[in-house]
């Protein structure tokens, strides 16, 4: 309920304050200029942002071409907690893109998958942190204080130990043609 909740007000071009499987994390609907310009205002930046897929097939969907390298890396890493960067086509916001490359993640949080599903296959995100500042929590208190920005928190209420979110950054390749380097 919570998941479907949070894809209506990303549907409605609002962000959303969420979990990933790496940092928690910010994301707008990556084909709603209104959501680009709140992402943008929040971030105190104009991208490039990450894209989130439901899935390998949406991510490599995305490609200007699949080499055997970004199948091999898309096949060994997804879903999971490395992003790829690689040449794509140009179908979505500005903000995607920098030098014709995109960064995409088929997260291995199922919730991100879920999300990024239900409204179309793809979520615009980044950490959840201001230009130069630490990731924040998704706590009540930290909704509050940016309320003017995040239409929700959708958090995990479970409470085990395995719901939480280790608070450490993807691994990151760019795959140019045949050749891949880590960025971190």
């Amino acid at each position: 309920m919570a998941t479907l909740r949070a894809a209506k007000h990303l549907l409605q071009g609002g962000l959303i304050a969420h979990r990933t499987s790496t940092v928690f994390g910010i994301a707008a609907n990556p084909k709603s200029r209104h959501a680009i310009h709140n992402l943008q205002h929040f971030k105190q930046r104009h991208g490039p942002f990450l894209l989130l897929a439901d899935s390998v097939s949406t991510a490599l969907k995305q490609a200007r071409y699949i080499t055997p390298t970004l199948r091999h890396m898309a096949k060994q890493h997804w879903p999971g907690a490395v992003t790829l960067i690689f040449p794509a086509r140009k179908r979505l916001s500005s903000a995607c893109y920098q030098h014709g490359n995109i960064a995409v993640r088929v997260d291995a949080d199922p919730e991100s998958r879920r999300l990024a599903h239900v409204i179309g296959g793809l979520l615009l995100s980044s950490s959840f942190n201001r230009r130069g500042k630490p990731i924040m929590p998704l706590t009540r208190p930290v909704q509050h204080r940016f309320s003017r920005h995040l239409a929700t928190i959708l958090e995990k209420k479970t409470g085990r130990k395995s719901d939480h979110t280790p608070q450490q950054v993807s691994k990151i390749f760019s795959l140019q043609r045949n050749s891949i380097k880590r960025l971190r």
